[in-house]
This record gives structure tokens, C-alpha cells and sequence, in this order.
């Protein structure tokens, strides 16, 4: 099977017929169906030491504590629970490429091609072809938990979560006022996305402070923090146990190899920039929450000129759905063609990518190589006032509309989900069911560590 199998999304049908189609699939999964939450009999405690059983294990006491400071933060380190979950809910059946994990933590600014800031989803390690529901309920439910995190009074919340659904419905009804064509050349930039309510000047300052910031977020910057210069004068990056530590002279030298096979996976005119440079350090430096634990390196390249850049790997571990969805425990084994599914998904799905994005194999594990840091800058959800925090969960709403529309099922959606606000009430009932689910899950956890 392709890393990302798009055959049995082609379709071969006008957007009208499409349309007609989905809106058909509401006869056999009506809304009330889509938002009615099944329980599912599982062992929680089982299925999140099977993940971890993947991971580095001197690293699993900070990714349990990140993980236990809230149910969000645990939301987010164990989509593998909410993957078997979906994999028992009333479904559309109407397939797209998804991002996996669209909590509203995975939307974040980066700097495109051509330096301007973006806004966009910026995670794809649980990316592939499933139903487009998927995306939309995690997101709702991550609206919840972040609401409740920042103690925002319920009713406003539940009106969320009805906003945020219908911000979704709308955004894919635009896209259909659109070419096939216009719909792939979306503008997602910072400007143009974000609306963050209040006052006008209130806005365009807040807008105007995160530009500021992402914009001195650049290689120099990251070179200054993460190295020093040795007394040979030569930079290297700084230990940190157990997040940050050097690698034995063995791994340097595989990931070496890999980042040869990675040039090959480039567009040439980036081979060519990169050829320019060489590598001059190696650390393992793990990050995030859900991925925390999992290997990730920083690379130290330095140019002829002595200017310097630093590339990040990322394992890629085969995504949680296929384990919840096999029945069987993860293996490394089953990672070989993975660096290549969440770069293929990232460039689908997002407006515009980081050029820097490839891939290679290792032994028996696959990688995925991202330039670090780059103009790189998220949301601090729980810093937003209610004003604000309303307007980013609707935008994060539109933004994944924009990117499920990239599919060519994306009409069937439009035609499923239609015009009504019964389908805002079903995805939000179905939201605060399953809330109750992560919540009782956190408490499992917390009696576990």
C-alpha cells in the first residue's frame, strides 16, 4: 500500500454530483446518529502503555508530567484513546485526507517561501485518509477542554462549540462558491485569517505583537539559544538532560547517511542551497506534548560563508489509528514508509509548506526533516481573553475546512453537512459527551502515574 493511499478518493463525479451524494449519506447516518456518543469497553491503561512501550524511556517522566498538569494537556498526549474511540462512532463513511489530530493546540504561524507569516495547522503526525468527521470532533472537544482550562462560564462555552461547528459548515460552503483551482490557492496569511474581535487598534496590536515575535524567531536566533561556541571555536549545541544530550558517534553517523537520502527528497533548487552547507553537530532534543518522547534530533549545519541553520528530525511512528484500528501493537517495523505520509499530508493540507520538508529511512525507522523554528510561533491559549480565544476557535474552524476542501470528496461533505444548524447541534453534543469520556480517562491516568 502507498504511504498515503488517495485511490479510493479519486473521484470521477461533478462537484454537483457530489454534492447530491453526500447530502444522500444523510439517510443512512442521519445527524442525530453523527452526534450521538457511543461508549466503547477498552482498557485505557493498556492501550496508552502499548504507546508508550514506542518510546524513549528515559523520557516518559517528563512526557507524564507535561501530560497530567490537565485533562487538555492529556488530550493531547493520547490521541491514540479518541482514534479507537472513532473507530466505533456513527460515521459519514465519506473519506478525506485529515490531519489526525486537529486539537486546537496544532494551529501555529510559520513563515512561507516567501517569508510571509502564515497561520495554519502545523501537525500531521496522525495525518492520513479517514473519515473528515474525525478532524471536526477532536477539535471541538479540545474547544471544550481549553474553555474549561481558562474557567470560561459553560454557557458561553456550549455557544462555542455550536459557533465553531458552523464556522466549519460555512467555510466549506465558500470553498464550493470557488474553482478547483482558486480552492488550492488559498491566502492564509496572518492578516488575512485572523480576526481576533474587540477593539480595532486591540486587534491589529495583538496581530502586530505575534508578527514581531515569530519574525526574530530565525536560524541566528535559534543558533544563539540551543549552542555555544567550544574551545576550539567551534559551535555545538548545549546538553540539557534528559530533553537535550549529544548522540553516540554511531547514530551521528546514520543520521549522516539519512540526511543524504533526505536531499533526494527536496526540490532541487533546496539540494542545491543545501549542498552549501555541512554538518557540524547532532542532539537528540525532544519536544511538544503528544510527540514528546518519541526521537527528534536538531542538526547544526554551517555555511561556507559561516552563517548557520538547523534542521529538525522527527521520528515518524506509524499513526495511532493503525494500531486502533489492526488491533495489533505497535512496531517500529511498521514506521518505513511513515516520514513520507506525514510530508505528503502536510503538503496537502497546508496553504503553504516549509521547503525544507523530506524524508529518509534508518535500520528499521522512518524520519521526517523540517527546517526548526523558523518564524515558528503558536497561540498561548490560556493568555487569551474570551473575546479572543471565541475568534481563534472559529478561525481554527475555517482553517480545517480549508484544508479538508483540498480533497477531492470535499463536495460530498458540503452536501452532507448542508446548511443547517441541526448538524452544529449534533457535532456538539456529540463533543460534550465524549469530554465526559477524556475526563474520566485523565483520572485513570492520574491514578496510574
Amino acid at each position: 500500500m502507498p504511504p498515503l493511499d488517495l485511490s479510493h478518493i479519486r473521484q470521477h463525479h461533478t462537484v454537483a454530483e457530489l454534492i447530491a451524494l453526500g447530502k444522500a449519506r444523510r439517510l443512512v447516518t442521519s445527524f442525530e446518529q453523527l452526534g450521538t456518543f457511543k461508549p466503547v469497553e477498552r482498557d485505557a491503561a493498556g492501550y496508552l502503555k502499548r504507546v508508550r512501550e514506542m518510546l524513549v524511556p528515559e523520557l516518559l517522566p517528563l512526557r507524564q508530567e507535561r501530560m497530567s498538569t490537565s485533562a487538555f494537556a492529556f488530550f493531547r498526549g493520547s490521541v491514540e484513546l479518541m482514534d479507537y474511540d472513532l473507530d466505533y462512532q456513527n460515521s459519514t463513511e465519506i473519506p478525506a485526507v485529515v490531519c489526525g489530530d486537529a486539537h486546537i493546540g496544532n494551529f501555529g504561524f510559520y513563515a512561507s517561501p516567501e517569508r510571509r507569516l502564515v497561520f495554519d495547522l502545523n501537525d500531521f503526525d496522525e495525518a492520513g485518509v479517514h473519515p473528515w468527521e474525525w478532524d471536526l470532533r477532536r477539535l471541538l472537544v479540545s474547544v471544550i477542554l481549553a474553555a474549561r482550562n481558562s474557567d470560561f462560564k459553560p454557557k458561553k462555552v456550549d455557544a462555542l462549540v455550536h459557533e465553531a461547528s458552523a464556522s466549519y459548515r460555512e467555510a466549506i460552503k465558500r470553498m464550493f462558491n470557488q474553482t478547483t483551482l482558486e480552492r488550492f490557492y488559498r491566502d492564509n496569511e496572518v492578516q488575512a485569517v485572523l480576526n481576533f474581535g474587540g477593539e480595532p487598534a486591540d486587534t491589529a496590536d495583538f496581530i502586530a505583537d505575534l508578527v514581531k515575535k515569530a519574525t526574530k524567531r530565525n536560524s541566528e536566533q535559534v543558533v544563539r539559544k540551543f549552542t555555544w561556541t567550544n574551545s576550539q571555536g567551534e559551535r555545538q549545541f548545549k546538553d540539557n538532560a534528559p530533553r537535550s544530550v549529544h548522540i553516540d558517534e554511531k547514530t551521528y553517523q546514520a543520521l549522516k547517511q539519512g540526511i543524504t537520502q533526505y536531499l533526494q527528497t527536496v526540490r532541487t533548487d533546496v539540494a542545491l542551497l543545501l549542498s552549501q552547507y555541512e554538518v557540524t553537530d547532532i542532539i537528540r532534543h525532544s519536544v511538544g506534548v503528544g510527540s514528546f518522547g518519541s526521537l527528534c534530533y536538531l542538526v547544526l549545519l554551517t555555511s561556507t560563508d559561516g552563517s548557520h541553520m538547523v534542521l529538525q528530525i522527527k521520528e515518524a511512528l506509524p499513526t495511532r489509528k493503525v494500531g486502533s484500528q489492526a488491533r495489533q501493537a505497535l512496531t517500529a517495523a511498521m514506521e518505513l514508509t511513515e516520514g513520507q505520509r506525514i510530508v505528503s499530508s502536510q503538503r496537502i493540507l497546508q496553504s503553504t509548506s516549509d521547503v525544507f520538508l523530506g524524508y529518509f529511512q534508518m535500520a528499521d525507522k522512518s524520519f521526517y526533516v523540517r527546517q526548526f523554528r523558523d518564524m515558528k510561533e503558536s497561540i498561548d491559549i490560556p493568555t487569551l481573553s474570551w473575546g479572543r480565544f471565541q475568534a481563534y476557535a472559529n478561525t481554527c474552524a475555517m482553517i480545517l475546512a480549508q484544508a479538508h476542501a483540498q480533497s477531492p470528496t470535499a463536495a460530498m461533505i458540503r452536501g452532507y453537512i448542508g446548511s443547517s444548524a441541526k448538524f452544529d447541534d449534533a457535532m456538539a453534543n456529540w463533543a460534550e459527551a465524549y469530554v465526559t469520556q477524556v475526563e474520566k480517562d485523565y483520572q485513570t491516568f492520574l491514578e496510574l502515574i
